[in-house]
Protein backbone atom coordinates (compact mmCIF):
# COMPACT_ATOMS: atom_id res chain seq x y z
CA UNK A 1 0.00 0.00 0.00
CA UNK A 2 1.13 3.61 -0.85
CA UNK A 3 0.76 5.91 2.78
CA UNK A 4 1.26 9.72 2.95
CA UNK A 5 2.32 11.02 6.64
CA UNK A 6 1.54 14.16 7.39
CA UNK A 7 3.66 16.21 10.15
CA UNK A 8 5.54 19.25 10.39
CA UNK A 9 9.12 18.41 10.81
CA UNK A 10 10.94 18.78 13.39
CA UNK A 11 12.11 22.38 15.08
CA UNK A 12 14.95 20.73 16.96
CA UNK A 13 17.79 19.67 14.45
CA UNK A 14 18.83 17.11 17.40
CA UNK A 15 15.48 15.37 17.71
CA UNK A 16 14.60 15.85 14.03
CA UNK A 17 15.25 11.60 13.46
CA UNK A 18 12.55 11.07 16.19
CA UNK A 19 9.53 12.88 15.23
CA UNK A 20 6.56 10.57 14.92
CA UNK A 21 6.14 10.70 11.21
CA UNK A 22 10.12 9.17 10.49
CA UNK A 23 9.75 6.76 13.02
CA UNK A 24 6.23 5.65 11.45
CA UNK A 25 7.74 5.91 7.61
CA UNK A 26 10.89 4.06 8.89
CA UNK A 27 8.41 1.19 10.35
CA UNK A 28 6.40 1.42 7.37
CA UNK A 29 9.07 0.43 4.85
CA UNK A 30 10.40 -1.99 6.90
CA UNK A 31 6.81 -3.94 6.48
CA UNK A 32 7.63 -3.19 2.92
CA UNK A 33 4.73 -0.48 2.57
CA UNK A 34 5.24 2.71 0.28
CA UNK A 35 5.29 5.58 2.48
CA UNK A 36 5.81 9.55 1.86
CA UNK A 37 6.30 12.44 4.76
CA UNK A 38 5.14 15.67 3.80
CA UNK A 39 4.40 18.69 6.09
CA UNK A 40 5.19 22.05 6.91
CA UNK A 41 9.25 22.27 7.13
CA UNK A 42 9.86 19.17 5.18
CA UNK A 43 12.25 19.71 1.87
CA UNK A 44 8.81 18.63 -0.30
CA UNK A 45 6.65 21.04 1.03
CA UNK A 46 5.87 23.14 -1.46
CA UNK A 47 5.35 20.23 -3.99
CA UNK A 48 1.54 19.46 -3.35
CA UNK A 49 1.09 16.16 -2.28
CA UNK A 50 -1.21 14.13 -5.45
CA UNK A 51 -3.84 12.72 -2.66
CA UNK A 52 -5.29 10.27 -5.40
CA UNK A 53 -1.62 8.19 -5.45
CA UNK A 54 -2.56 6.49 -1.63
CA UNK A 55 -4.48 4.20 -0.11
CA UNK A 56 -4.02 5.65 3.72
CA UNK A 57 -3.16 9.38 4.86
CA UNK A 58 -2.34 9.81 8.44
CA UNK A 59 -2.23 13.02 9.89
CA UNK A 60 0.18 13.31 13.06
CA UNK A 61 -0.14 17.46 13.24
CA UNK A 62 -1.19 17.73 16.55
CA UNK A 63 -0.09 22.02 16.56
CA UNK A 64 -0.83 23.95 13.11
CA UNK A 65 -0.14 27.35 14.26
CA UNK A 66 -0.65 28.19 10.64
CA UNK A 67 -3.75 26.41 9.53
CA UNK A 68 -1.45 24.83 6.56
CA UNK A 69 -2.94 21.22 7.18
CA UNK A 70 -5.12 20.84 3.83
CA UNK A 71 -8.85 19.79 4.13
CA UNK A 72 -8.58 16.53 3.32
CA UNK A 73 -12.81 16.06 3.52
CA UNK A 74 -13.03 15.30 -0.62
CA UNK A 75 -9.79 12.81 -0.60
CA UNK A 76 -11.67 9.13 -0.97
CA UNK A 77 -8.69 6.79 0.61
CA UNK A 78 -8.69 5.62 4.23
CA UNK A 79 -7.27 8.92 6.90
CA UNK A 80 -6.36 8.83 10.13
CA UNK A 81 -5.86 11.61 12.75
CA UNK A 82 -3.44 10.96 15.40
CA UNK A 83 -4.20 12.29 18.73
CA UNK A 84 -1.09 12.06 20.70
CA UNK A 85 -1.99 15.32 22.73
CA UNK A 86 -5.68 15.01 23.94
CA UNK A 87 -4.76 14.57 27.59
CA UNK A 88 -3.06 18.10 26.81
CA UNK A 89 -5.59 20.11 24.71
CA UNK A 90 -8.73 18.11 24.97
CA UNK A 91 -10.85 16.69 22.67
CA UNK A 92 -12.70 19.69 20.99
CA UNK A 93 -9.67 20.48 18.62
CA UNK A 94 -9.23 16.77 17.53
CA UNK A 95 -12.93 16.36 16.90
CA UNK A 96 -13.17 19.75 14.69
CA UNK A 97 -10.48 18.48 12.36
CA UNK A 98 -11.88 14.63 12.14
CA UNK A 99 -14.96 16.32 11.08
CA UNK A 100 -13.99 19.02 8.66
CA UNK A 101 -11.69 16.13 7.15
CA UNK A 102 -14.22 13.56 6.83
CA UNK A 103 -11.73 11.22 8.67
CA UNK A 104 -12.11 7.19 9.22
CA UNK A 105 -10.87 7.33 12.44
CA UNK A 106 -9.10 9.07 15.10
CA UNK A 107 -6.17 6.82 16.35
CA UNK A 108 -6.45 8.09 20.06
CA UNK A 109 -3.33 7.66 22.37
CA UNK A 110 -4.88 8.13 25.44
CA UNK A 111 -7.16 5.36 26.54
CA UNK A 112 -9.53 7.06 28.67
CA UNK A 113 -10.77 9.05 25.71
CA UNK A 114 -11.28 6.55 23.15
CA UNK A 115 -14.57 7.06 21.69
CA UNK A 116 -17.24 6.17 19.07
CA UNK A 117 -14.65 7.96 16.42
CA UNK A 118 -11.18 6.22 17.51
CA UNK A 119 -9.60 3.46 18.71
CA UNK A 120 -7.05 3.07 20.94
CA UNK A 121 -3.22 3.50 19.55
CA UNK A 122 -0.63 3.99 22.48
CA UNK A 123 2.55 5.24 22.47
CA UNK A 124 5.56 3.62 21.28
CA UNK A 125 9.11 3.59 21.38
CA UNK A 126 11.67 3.28 17.98
CA UNK A 127 14.41 0.99 18.87
CA UNK A 128 16.09 1.68 15.88
CA UNK A 129 17.25 4.92 17.72
CA UNK A 130 16.52 4.07 21.33
CA UNK A 131 17.96 0.99 22.99
CA UNK A 132 20.44 -0.05 25.66
CA UNK A 133 24.26 1.44 24.87
CA UNK A 134 27.09 0.27 26.47
CA UNK A 135 27.35 2.86 29.23
CA UNK A 136 27.73 2.76 32.74
CA UNK A 137 24.50 3.45 35.01
CA UNK A 138 26.89 5.83 37.07
CA UNK A 139 23.43 7.69 38.72
CA UNK A 140 20.89 6.28 41.25
CA UNK A 141 18.31 8.20 39.87
CA UNK A 142 17.74 10.38 37.20
CA UNK A 143 15.03 12.32 35.12
CA UNK A 144 15.17 13.04 31.13
CA UNK A 145 12.47 15.99 30.24
CA UNK A 146 10.43 18.64 30.82
CA UNK A 147 9.98 20.51 34.25
CA UNK A 148 5.64 20.93 33.42
CA UNK A 149 4.03 19.68 35.97
CA UNK A 150 6.76 18.21 37.79
CA UNK A 151 8.72 20.92 39.45
CA UNK A 152 7.62 19.47 43.15
CA UNK A 153 8.12 16.13 42.53
CA UNK A 154 11.51 16.87 41.34
CA UNK A 155 12.42 19.27 44.19
CA UNK A 156 11.30 16.11 46.44
CA UNK A 157 13.70 14.09 44.86
CA UNK A 158 16.65 16.42 44.63
CA UNK A 159 16.45 16.42 48.81
CA UNK A 160 15.98 13.00 49.15
CA UNK A 161 18.26 11.49 46.43
CA UNK A 162 21.25 12.70 44.48
CA UNK A 163 18.84 13.47 41.43
CA UNK A 164 20.49 14.05 37.95
CA UNK A 165 18.57 16.37 36.15
CA UNK A 166 18.68 16.38 32.50
CA UNK A 167 15.70 18.81 31.23
CA UNK A 168 15.59 19.13 27.32
CA UNK A 169 17.85 16.89 26.48
CA UNK A 170 16.78 15.37 23.32
CA UNK A 171 17.64 13.16 20.73
CA UNK A 172 20.66 10.68 21.14
CA UNK A 173 21.87 12.49 24.25
CA UNK A 174 18.43 11.86 25.63
CA UNK A 175 19.23 8.04 24.94
CA UNK A 176 22.28 8.18 26.35
CA UNK A 177 21.39 9.71 29.70
CA UNK A 178 18.69 7.84 30.41
CA UNK A 179 21.25 4.89 29.74
CA UNK A 180 23.01 6.25 32.49
CA UNK A 181 20.44 5.98 35.39
CA UNK A 182 19.66 2.94 37.44
CA UNK A 183 16.31 4.41 37.73
CA UNK A 184 14.27 6.75 35.67
CA UNK A 185 11.87 8.97 37.30
CA UNK A 186 8.76 9.84 35.70
CA UNK A 187 5.71 11.61 35.94
CA UNK A 188 2.57 11.49 32.97
CA UNK A 189 0.84 15.06 32.18
CA UNK A 190 -2.74 14.17 32.81
CA UNK A 191 -3.65 11.01 32.30
CA UNK A 192 -1.51 9.98 29.80
CA UNK A 193 1.13 7.32 29.20
CA UNK A 194 3.85 9.25 27.64
CA UNK A 195 6.62 8.26 25.21
CA UNK A 196 9.29 8.52 28.39
CA UNK A 197 7.52 5.03 29.67
CA UNK A 198 8.54 3.67 26.66
CA UNK A 199 11.78 5.20 26.20
CA UNK A 200 12.68 4.26 29.68
CA UNK A 201 12.20 0.47 29.50
CA UNK A 202 13.37 0.18 25.96
CA UNK A 203 16.95 1.54 27.28
CA UNK A 204 16.71 -1.17 30.55
CA UNK A 205 16.73 1.21 32.91
CA UNK A 206 14.65 1.13 35.57
CA UNK A 207 11.28 3.12 35.03
CA UNK A 208 9.07 4.16 38.48
CA UNK A 209 6.52 6.20 37.89
CA UNK A 210 2.98 7.41 38.48
CA UNK A 211 -0.15 4.94 38.47
CA UNK A 212 -2.40 5.06 35.40
CA UNK A 213 -4.88 2.19 34.84
CA UNK A 214 -3.86 2.05 31.43
CA UNK A 215 0.00 0.71 32.44
CA UNK A 216 -2.09 -2.16 33.13
CA UNK A 217 -3.92 -2.60 29.61
CA UNK A 218 -0.25 -2.75 27.69
CA UNK A 219 1.40 -5.29 30.27
CA UNK A 220 3.09 -2.99 33.23
CA UNK A 221 3.07 -4.35 36.43
CA UNK A 222 4.01 -2.76 39.67
CA UNK A 223 7.42 -4.88 41.05
CA UNK A 224 7.64 -7.05 38.02
CA UNK A 225 8.76 -4.43 34.99
CA UNK A 226 8.27 -1.15 36.54
CA UNK A 227 7.39 0.89 40.04
CA UNK A 228 4.24 2.95 40.16
CA UNK A 229 3.27 5.33 42.74
CA UNK A 230 0.06 7.79 44.24
CA UNK A 231 1.61 9.46 46.65
CA UNK A 232 4.84 11.09 47.22
CA UNK A 233 6.00 8.81 49.94
CA UNK A 234 5.19 5.67 47.56
CA UNK A 235 7.84 7.63 45.14
CA UNK A 236 10.11 7.86 47.73
CA UNK A 237 9.95 4.16 48.58
CA UNK A 238 9.85 2.50 45.43
CA UNK A 239 13.10 4.23 44.49
CA UNK A 240 14.47 3.27 48.00
CA UNK A 241 13.26 -0.08 47.44
CA UNK A 242 15.28 -0.71 44.28
CA UNK A 243 18.28 0.72 45.43
CA UNK A 244 18.51 -1.11 48.36
CA UNK A 245 17.32 -4.54 46.68
CA UNK A 246 20.06 -4.99 43.59
CA UNK A 247 18.42 -8.13 42.63
CA UNK A 248 14.58 -6.33 42.64
CA UNK A 249 16.47 -3.70 40.39
CA UNK A 250 17.65 -6.03 37.98
CA UNK A 251 14.16 -7.41 38.28
CA UNK A 252 12.25 -5.08 36.91
CA UNK A 253 15.03 -3.59 34.55
CA UNK A 254 15.03 -6.99 32.84
CA UNK A 255 11.57 -7.55 33.38
CA UNK A 256 11.10 -3.83 31.37
CA UNK A 257 13.33 -4.50 28.82
CA UNK A 258 11.31 -7.39 27.93
CA UNK A 259 8.23 -5.59 28.24
CA UNK A 260 9.36 -2.74 25.76
CA UNK A 261 9.73 -5.33 23.05
CA UNK A 262 5.93 -5.16 22.99
CA UNK A 263 5.74 -1.38 22.50
CA UNK A 264 7.90 -0.95 19.55
CA UNK A 265 6.87 1.50 16.63
CA UNK A 266 7.29 -1.59 14.18
CA UNK A 267 4.82 -3.84 16.87
CA UNK A 268 2.53 -0.54 16.51
CA UNK A 269 2.63 -0.66 13.30
CA UNK A 270 1.97 -3.83 13.00
CA UNK A 271 -0.99 -3.36 14.55
CA UNK A 272 -2.17 -0.62 12.73
CA UNK A 273 -2.17 -2.41 9.11
CA UNK A 274 -3.53 -6.04 10.54
CA UNK A 275 -6.38 -4.51 12.97
CA UNK A 276 -7.24 -0.92 11.79
CA UNK A 277 -6.58 -0.14 7.83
Amino acid sequence: MNFLLIQENGRHAANRNFRECFSLQRSLKALKQNCDVWGLGHSNYEQYPDFSNYDVIVNLENYDEDGWVPDLSEVSCKKYLWSIDAHVRGLAPYKKEFRRGNYTKILQSTLQLVDEDSVWFPNAYDDTLIKPLDVDKVYDVGFCGNVNNREFLLSELSTNFNLKKDIFVIGDEMVRAINSYKVHFNCNIGIDINYRSFETIGCKTALVTNYNQAYEELGFVHGTNCMMYNTVSELRDSINTLLEDNTLLQKVTCGGYELAKQHTYLKRTQQFLEEIV
